[in-house]
């Protein structure tokens, strides 16, 4: 006798990652969260040019230990 196959409720269709956030935090949540990741990536790139530019003038001036 064949048993029958093993399908989840939902017929195995549910919410991937994706739609299990959107389902968390609405669809207003994944655009703020989706904007914070953009300008930390944005404003990360500034601070790394910001902090090397920063560290010349410090070697040029011998500044610190």
């Amino acid at each position: 006798m064949l048993n029958a196959p093993n399908i989840p409720p939902n017929g195995g269709n549910g919410p991937n990652g994706w739609g299990r956030l959107v389902g968390y935090v609405g669809v207003p949540g994944v655009i703020s969260l989706y904007l914070v990741w953009w300008l930390t990536g944005w404003m990360g790139e500034k601070l790394d040019r910001i902090i090397q530019l920063l560290e010349q003038i410090a070697r040029a001036l011998r500044v610190g230990p």
